[in-house]
């Protein structure tokens, strides 16, 4: 058994990585600044701490007596407006600034290991290559600030640093997965991409269960996506059945991140950990949502 803290142990994978770190015998620690929060933590028999996750001393007193920081902190803007470059301004500025002094915070505090979340989109094209942790990055869009959250975790902490490149997370709570779900009751597909490119794809529980293993593997950064990832037309397909649709319009060609073939392979945090996604979320979870 371990003492976890947890930032962003509120957000809609927070949730489910403490629900997860309890059931496997963890005492969890959720960083909150108000009282609704603290009220979700104790409800499910985790412990809550008010702290400022910008601030490196308020921080450091949440982190005291922690053996892990699990640093899930995440500002992803509503479905309708994340073509705004500004309203990502509150998750670059959490990715940048507050990923710093959380790892300040948790080396002051003598942690001994700590967990950053991070995207899998930071990939390169890779066309129908596997692209496994040590393939080209291509950064850029809102992955730039995702791998400055990945730089801070390294370089600002001493002890071990795990880096969790996620796939697109689906969900019923998940706002992207339910505009995909009401684009396509529309016939309209919200596939950035061609037809053909891969799209790494994570169903939420399965993510917050990768969170507990990376607490008993070895440092390192790991890839986090569906065992197979689908295509956009896969994706597309089952999204059109699932909603009644014969099928779905594409959408215009675009560039950028989401837009790239990323065939995502997690096979290293499998062996590193026996960790395993329980569905291929990209195909198998819109019947079970649209229902």
């Amino acid at each position: 058994m371990n003492e976890i803290t947890i930032t962003g142990s509120t957000g809609v994978i927070g949730r489910r990585a403490v629900r997860e770190l309890l059931a496997t015998g963890h005492r969890v620690t959720g960083v909150t600044r108000t009282a609704h929060g603290h009220e979700r933590l104790e409800s499910v028999g985790a412990r809550a701490v008010e702290a400022d996750v910008f601030d490196e001393e308020s921080l450091r007193r949440a982190f005291d007596g922690a053996d892990a920081v699990v640093n899930l902190l995440t500002h992803v803007p509503s479905a309708d407006r994340m073509a705004d470059p500004s309203a990502w301004e509150e998750n670059n500025r959490v990715r940048t600034e507050a990923s710093a002094a959380i790892a300040r915070a948790a080396q002051a505090a003598r942690v001994q290991r700590l967990v950053q979340e991070s995207i899998a989109f930071v990939y390169a094209d890779g066309g129908d290559t596997w692209l496994d942790e040590d393939a080209p990055i291509a950064g850029g869009g809102v992955t730039t600030t995702a791998l400055t959250a990945e730089r801070n975790a390294r370089e600002l902490f001493g002890g071990d640093t795990v880096v969790l490149r996620f796939g697109l997370f689906i969900g019923p709570d998940s706002g992207s997965t339910l505009a995909a779900i009401e684009a396509a009751r529309g016939g309209a597909s919200v596939a950035v991409g061609p037809p053909s490119a891969y799209r790494p794809t994570l169903w939420l529980d399965d993510a917050a269960a990768a969170i507990a293993a990376a607490l008993r593997t070895p440092a390192g950064t790991y890839n986090i996506a569906d065992t197979d990832p689908p295509t956009n037309a896969e994706i597309d397909a089952a999204l059109a059945a699932a909603v009644g649709v014969e099928a779905l319009r594409p959408r215009p060609p675009q560039d950028g991140p989401l837009a790239r073939s990323q065939r995502v392979s997690s096979r290293r945090l499998r062996e590193a950990s026996g960790w395993a996604p329980s569905m291929r979320a990209g195909t198998e979870s819109w019947g079970r949502i649209a229902a």
